[in-house]
């Protein structure tokens, strides 16, 4: 891959100022325990977006899209999502919301490249933000906290783009280390690092490469079921923490729900408790453990939350069935996108003949490659 200052260099004549890259970030559990103030397990995959940027004589905002060989084009008061622009939304979002906080600039020239495969649940959208805001914030000095930054990412996303985002996404790709995961308390936003160390067994990402179909209100009407569903059992749980409930107890407290809100809600909780569980095995380095989890988790989206496709469904059970592999599941909101497996290093030819076989079958060409947790961007 040619050098981001090269490819800079070589669109602007002249060197960047500022050069930052924001990694992709998976969730290994609990895709969606926010809606129950849950528990969730991020963790920084060794992909990244790579932003370089260095300031204009003039006012005019350039943007260069490497590997797309693309370029755009605007100015300050022309800062606005208008779709054709695609990528170039996500950088413009940014620099809106870096203004609207009354830090000026005037002209940029920006160069983005990567390697994050999109839409598969890796939050390629997310880094694209994430190492503009940072690049800005090296190019212009800005002396803003890491939460006003955060809140900037934010609001590029959900307000410019009206698009999702989580800010547990945007914290892992800042505060995520090498060789350890995220858990996050999506109660209070809080979070810890857990170490990630199961020596000859590892996690490979396969990238399913299933095209996103447009299934976006599939996901809308799965939350805001689980939403209605939870304001319901508030009049029997007041305190609203139902992350704190058993197995048990949450099957007993959401059977008077209707039938598909009672699944939704009971995986959101099931899924939340296994985010505890799955770190405890973490700590324990208890590789069985952890891959029954996974096992468990891959069930409950497919057969609870109903997010699951065929292709991940083939994928998630090929796998298990090989010798070494103690757990495999669906990565991202669903429908597609990736899975995660915990395999033996011994076993992995045996798991990509099993891919080349998904490849026949389907007409998908997936991609693998090894999951460790890797650095995140940091704000310094």
């Amino acid at each position: 891959m040619v050098d981001i200052v090269d490819l800079h260099k070589a669109e602007y004549k002249e060197s960047p100022e500022a050069v930052v890259s924001a990694p992709g970030i998976i969730t290994l559990m609990g895709e969606y325990a926010d809606l129950c103030d849950g528990y969730i397990l991020t963790g920084a995959v060794d992909r990244h977006i790579t932003i370089a940027a260095s300031k204009r004589k003039d006012n005019s905002l350039r943007f260069y899209a490497a590997d797309l060989n693309e370029r755009k084009r605007t100015t300050i008061p022309n800062l606005k999502y208008r779709r054709e622009d695609r990528w170039a939304n996500y950088i413009k979002g940014v620099l809106y919301e870096v203004y609207r906080r009354n830090y000026e600039f005037k002209g940029l020239n920006i160069t983005l490249a990567g390697d994050i495969p999109q839409k598969v649940g890796l939050k390629s959208s997310t880094a694209i933000c994430a190492a503009t805001a940072l690049a800005v914030k090296k190019l212009l000095d800005m002396n803003i906290a890491d939460n006003q930054l955060i809140q900037a990412i934010y609001f590029a996303e959900t307000s410019f783009l009206q698009s999702k985002a989580r800010l547990v996404d945007i914290m892992s790709m800042l505060y995520a280390k090498r060789g350890r995961l995220l858990l996050f308390d999506l109660h209070t936003l809080g979070y810890h690092q857990v170490p990630y160390s199961f020596h000859q067994t590892n996690l490979y990402i396969t990238n399913s490469n299933v095209p996103p179909f447009p299934i976006r209100e599939d996901i809308l009407y799965r939350e805001e079921e689980s939403i209605n569903g939870f304001e319901e059992l508030r009049n029997y749980q007041p305190n609203g923490l139902f992350r704190e409930l058993g197995e048990l107890d949450a099957k007993a407290l959401t059977s008077s729900l209707p039938e598909e809100r009672k699944r939704y809600c009971q995986h959101i909780l099931n899924e939340s408790r296994r985010v505890l569980d799955a770190v405890r095995s973490l700590e324990q380095q208890d590789y069985l453990a952890f891959g029954k989890i996974m096992n468990r988790s891959q069930e409950s989206l497919r057969d609870k939350f109903e997010v699951s496709c065929p292709e991940i469904d083939w994928l998630t059970k090929r796998a298990v069935e090989l010798p070494g592999c103690y757990g495999s599941k669906m990565i991202g909101e669903g429908f597609g996108g990736c899975t995660i497996t915990l395999l033996d290093a011994s076993s992995l030819e045996a798991f990509k003949k099993r891919l080349s076989d998904y490849e026949h079958i389907f007409g998908f060409h997936p991609e693998c490659f090894e999951f460790y947790p890797s650095d995140g961007t940091g704000t310094g």
